[in-house]
């Protein structure tokens, strides 16, 4: 297929205006785990004052389920970004109400979709969530298509979310500019097979022990619900993601395990097929990435990806400022830069 060559024009021009802005990390956060932990704690327990008040909607989904969702009503010609979170975020994710706070500031309209399991109420079906549910995503994105029909639409996604969103991008190609004009994917393990041994390792295997801890409480709940989905005993001994993974995800959705599950999910061997102009904010730092499976070869081969890739940053962290009390975050501001650049394209001026 050929490329225009306006899509070579306006990366380069628009890569020119964002790397004037590198990242710098905070001297008091020089560490990955210090920079990923931080908003982790920190953040998360601070970032909520101050942000705008979000309304729930609960939308029915085909196969007889629902999900939640929480938005922020901007301008009425204003643009509409979408927000897939992260692995078992939720309405307290530090992410959100720092988005939020940006998007109240620029009029835009904001909303996020929580995943199965991660809104406000257990969900119905046998259906969890995982490194490749597209289809949920996809059903929102045609519902906020529909109403929100000539506004220009983006979509972020955090780290599992920014996996999702990257993989459904890839599958989709040019399918996808029907849906939205631009797209930020932030912190995705991009190959998650190859990178989790060393991932498991890190501070003794903290990381994956942090999430199956809220990860096996709701397998153990759909367990109840829906019995003999999977073993009960391998459920309760997971201890990391491989063993959660082999016990609960493979066992739902059909893969042999948990490496065969990551291999046909990982977001990088979709990369290629994105048809819209879509920023990969990443860290070779990061706790989810090797160094040496940053997606650097897919970003330079493609007009539509936008490497803005930093040595430190953590994962979804990227804090920068002098202080704690005059915190930044760089992903936040680098966002906004890419968004108004393509809304610039789009609209032909600069409109906020």
């Amino acid at each position: 297929m050929r490329i225009p060559m306006e899509e070579h024009v306006f990366k380069d021009q628009a890569l020119r205006e964002l790397n004037q802005y590198p990242f710098r990390a905070a001297w008091w956060l020089r560490n990955r785990h210090a920079q990923t932990i931080y908003v982790g704690l920190v953040r998360k327990k601070l970032g909520h004052i101050g942000a705008p008040k979000m309304r729930r909607e609960r939308w029915d989904t085909p196969d007889g389920d629902f999900l939640d969702l929480i938005f922020l009503d901007g301008h009425k010609d204003a643009p509409l970004v979408v927000l897939f979170h992260g692995m078992e975020g939720s309405y307290r994710s530090y992410y959100i109400p720092g988005y939020a706070k940006q998007f109240k500031r620029l009029g835009w309209n904001f909303v996020v979709m929580f995943f199965r399991s991660c809104g406000f109420d257990m969900n119905r079906t046998t259906k969890l969530y995982h490194l490749g549910s597209t289809e949920d995503p996809e059903f929102v994105m045609h519902k906020l298509k529909d109403r929100y029909p000539d506004r220009p639409r983006f979509a972020i996604g955090i780290s599992l979310g920014g996996n999702v969103l990257a993989k459904w991008l890839g599958e989709q190609g040019e399918a996808a500019r029907k849906l939205l004009d631009g797209a930020i994917v932030i912190s995705p393990p991009v190959n998650t097979v190859d990178v989790a041994p060393t991932f498991h390792k890190l501070l003794g295997g903290f990381y994956a022990a942090h999430f199956v801890k809220t990860l096996k409480p709701k397998a153990l709940d759909l367990l109840k619900r829906h019995p003999g989905l999977f073993d009960e005993a391998a459920v309760r001994a997971a201890h990391d993601f491989y063993t959660f993974d082999d016990a609960v995800t493979s066992q739902l959705y059909g893969y042999k395990d948990a490496e065969d599950y990551w291999r046909q999910n990982a977001c990088g061997p979709f990369l290629p097929g994105i048809r819209i102009p879509t920023a990969l904010i990443i860290s070779s730092d990061d706790q989810f990435v090797l160094p040496e499976y940053m997606p650097r070869e897919a970003a330079d081969n493609s007009p539509y990806l936008y490497p803005l890739f930093t040595d430190k940053g953590g994962h979804a962290a990227f804090v920068s400022g002098p202080l704690p009390c005059c915190a930044r975050y760089w992903y936040e501001e680098q966002s906004l830069r890419f968004l108004k650049a393509i809304l610039k394209r789009k609209l032909g001026t600069h409109k906020e």
